[in-house]
């Protein structure tokens, strides 16, 4: 495949020739856009425009009689009058595999006007081979939704495959065009500890002229300037906004951050808007891995409409999402803004207030309209070979058993949030068949191999109360199997669920199966459109929020438990473990 569709910005030497000649008056203009006002992202200017595509480039952005353009009868013309034109969305920190794949996600956003995601390769990377990786990436070049990618130097959680982000495997991924950065680094201590490795792949992302974005969420001044002094460009974990300020004060981009589990964007702009001098143009948002449920608020225009509601000016708020994110990623002489030269990624909007568009151009063709794609992306990427196949491993009731007695004294994760744990100790109690009560909030919560060969046991405080049997496979790259309840033949049931399908969520109460979602992709990742997704995640959510889950995203929640870039107390193939001293105090059960 030529160069200039892996990146899938660059222009062949035929494109770059009907640039010209279209700017120049000799070949007639491929599309003319007229009637509409046209937001400058660079000047900030919102001013009636008129825009001439040459094929899927701007040749032209003005006044028609002022062109020199060469207008045939037959050229397609699209009316916006009484319409604003802005730049196409990025979205800059994706991870597009939060039930939903790349695919699926890509078709979603494209329909709401993002029509640039800059994403991590994290489940894939440490699930398939670099060679895989890089042909998926390669083969997702197709899509109408420009996809580029990071290359991961570290896990999110504690493996003991040491080789896995070696420096030849991470490399090769580095190396390819549509890879635009290193990172997120969650494990940033061995860069400043001095680690060859890490060094070595830190400074080759540099000398490839490539950015490097870290996840340091509550560090410091002296940290921030060590690990900007290391090679680090970008990060996204402020929530305050003395933290981003820090952040800007030490050369960083920042990107604010509207999660499913983190939505600080009116905190963080109410401290902005009270400064003078805000460089606004080192700023950029991020949904940062948006689970489906998310979707019914939208997506990147869900962040400018927030944006507008705190009283940000929407001129910021729209480059915050277009022209900043392509300087930062040094995609702007191709994507970002309406302007000569660019590629005509353009939402078509009723008005500036209103960031959903009501048309979507993608590369100069229409991409979709009032909020729906005019030709589905499903079809575009195989996803076969990722597929995981039904499993005959079985686990027995008996396995769901604490390594204690009656009375003895547990360490317990105690869910404080979504995604944060806090370490207890406690007496655990136990009724008849080893259940435990259905009126307390303390849950077993496993970790189980899917070849296996260890269970990892644990207890959890607060996620929920008289649930007997939950397991899911979306555990991103610890590739294990979490299952919560209080019931141990109810959780065996469900892990066997899980192992029978391949991969999902499935939730057992009093003999039935309550709930079932197959995530056949990695065990991470299902084929159905976001639509269908959030149809059947609704009920899910409001069920668990009856058995007490009050906290934001229990997605989230079931897959960090196992993410030891969190504290307290994590869920690893080892055993349980403290994260801030990597010491396992309970040990994984060999089967």
């Amino acid at each position: 495949m030529k160069e200039e569709v892996i990146l899938g910005v660059h222009m062949t030497r035929e494109e770059h020739d009907l640039l010209i000649e279209v700017a120049m008056g000799r070949k007639a203009t491929t599309l003319l856009i007229r009637g509409g006002e046209v937001l400058n992202v660079y000047t900030g200017q919102l001013l009636r425009q008129d825009v001439a595509l040459a094929g899927r480039r701007i040749a032209y952005v003005g006044e028609l009689k002022q062109s020199g353009l060469r207008l045939e009868d037959d050229v397609p013309v699209l009316d916006a009058s009484g319409q604003v034109l802005v730049p196409g969305y990025i979205e800059p920190h994706a991870h597009p595999f939060q039930l939903h794949n790349p695919v699926t996600l890509a078709e979603k956003v494209g329909a709401l006007g993002t029509t640039t995601l800059i994403s991590d390769n994290l489940d894939f990377f440490v699930s398939c081979t670099p060679q895989q990786v890089i042909r998926w990436m390669d083969d997702l070049a197709r899509l109408k939704v420009r996809l580029f990618w990071w290359a991961r130097l570290d896990g999110q959680t504690y493996l003991p495959q040491d080789d896995l982000f070696s420096v030849p495997r991470v490399r090769e991924v580095l190396e390819h065009p549509r890879v635009l950065q290193a990172g997120e680094l969650t494990d940033w201590i061995p860069l400043l500890a001095g680690d060859p490795s890490m060094k070595q792949l830190v400074r080759q992302t540099k000398n490839l002229g490539k950015r490097v974005e870290a996840h340091a969420p509550g560090a410091s001044y002296r940290t921030l300037a060590r690990l900007a002094a290391a090679g680090v460009s970008g990060d996204h974990e402020s929530i305050s906004f003395d933290e981003v300020w820090r952040r800007l004060q030490l050369g960083y981009f920042v990107t604010l951050r509207h999660s499913s589990i983190r939505p600080d964007l009116p905190v963080l702009l109410e401290g902005l808007l009270k400064e003078k001098d805000v460089p606004w143009h080192r700023l950029t948002m991020t949904t940062d891995g948006a689970t489906p449920l998310y979707f019914k608020n939208g997506f990147t225009d869900y962040l400018i409409r927030t944006a507008l509601d705190c009283g940000c000016s929407p001129v910021h708020a729209y480059q915050m999402v277009t022209i900043n994110p392509a300087v930062y990623y040094r995609l702007d002489d191709h994507l970002g803004g309406i302007a000569p030269g660019r590629l005509a990624n353009i939402n078509v909007l009723s008005s500036l207030t209103e960031p959903c568009p009501v048309l979507v151009l993608a590369d100069g063709e229409i991409l979709a309209r009032e909020g729906k794609c005019l030709h589905p992306f499903s079809g575009e990427e195989d996803f076969s070979t990722i597929i995981t196949p039904p499993s005959d491993v079985r686990y027995a009731e008996t396995d769901f058993r604490l390594p204690v007695k009656d009375g003895d004294s547990f360490p317990v994760m105690h869910l404080i949030n979504s995604v944060i744990t806090k370490s207890l100790q406690e007496e655990v109690q136990f009724s008849d068949g080893g259940m435990l009560s259905p009126d307390d909030d303390l849950l077993y919560a496993f970790l189980a191999d899917r070849a296996g060969k260890w269970i990892t046991p644990g207890l959890v405080r607060g996620f929920g109360r008289g649930i007997d049997g939950l397991a899911s496979s979306y555990t991103g790259s610890a590739q294990g199997i979490v299952v919560l309840g209080r019931s141990p033949e109810a959780m065996a049931r469900a892990v066997n669920r899980v192992l029978q399908s391949g991969g999902g969520i499935y939730w057992i109460q009093a003999d039935e199966e309550v709930f079932s979602l197959p995530l056949p992709l990695l065990g991470t990742m299902n084929h159905d459109s976001l639509d269908q997704l959030i149809a059947k995640l609704e009920p899910f959510a409001r069920r668990l929020s009856y058995h007490g889950f009050t906290h934001l995203d229990p997605l989230y929640s079931l897959l960090f438990l196992s993410a030891t870039h969190l504290p307290q107390l994590r869920l690893t193939n080892e055993g349980l473990m403290s994260v801030k001293d990597k010491h396992i105090l309970v040990p994984a059960q060999k089967r």
